[in-house]
């Protein structure tokens, strides 16, 4: 019995969020929802928000893919792609760079040592593009409760998909709000 030859990664973090990157431009890196999901996993695996495959793409400077903490593969992330661009940048003694992902083209630009900008194209708004559950005519303002009903954590919220899906709630003082009690919540709302 031959041992698989070890993966080598990087973690990288941008604004909170933190990525596991495989670089599979010079071997073959193949990601599933399982493997997405072992590895992400904070208990037991590497743990991170999301994990990165870069491969190489014939119409860019990279293709990137991304799957999120639960195993599903997204279209694009912002702060991946600005850790993505930085390293770029290095490797390539570059400020400007492509990446291809799932949503389609990414530019980002260097502003500055470790500012990076990035060109997440056009927000979208209707509700099947974001994707919801049921369709709402405007998603600026969505009847959203998490918690219960008669004295919610949370409601009213605007969602929008900028690559994935963003749901925004409106708040006065965000130290009131029990982010780890409301996150989870609003990850497994029907």
């Amino acid at each position: 019995m031959t041992e698989a030859p070890p993966l080598h990664f990087r973690k990288m973090n941008g604004l909170g969020n933190d990525f596991v990157v495989f670089d599979g431009r010079t071997s073959s890196v193949v990601m599933d929802e399982s493997k997405a999901r072992a590895i992400a996993d904070r208990a037991t695996g590497i743990g991170c928000d999301q994990l990165i495959v870069l491969e190489k793409s014939p119409r860019a400077d990279v293709r990137m893919r991304i799957w999120n903490n639960e195993g599903f593969e997204v279209e694009s992330c912002g702060n991946a792609t600005r850790c993505i661009a930085d390293m770029l940048f290095d490797e390539m003694h570059k400020t400007r760079a492509t990446i291809d992902t799932k949503g389609g083209f990414l530019i980002a630009e260097k502003g500055g040592d470790k500012l990076v900008t990035v060109d997440m194209g056009a927000p979208r708004f209707a509700w099947q593009d974001i994707p919801l559950s049921e369709k709402f005519h405007d998603t600026r303002y969505i009847e959203l409760y998490v918690g219960p009903m008669d004295a919610p954590l949370l409601h009213s919220p605007s969602v929008v998909n900028v690559g994935n899906p963003h749901c925004i709630f409106w708040v006065k003082d965000l130290d009131v709000v029990d982010l780890a009690k409301v996150g989870p919540m609003l990850e497994h709302h029907p």
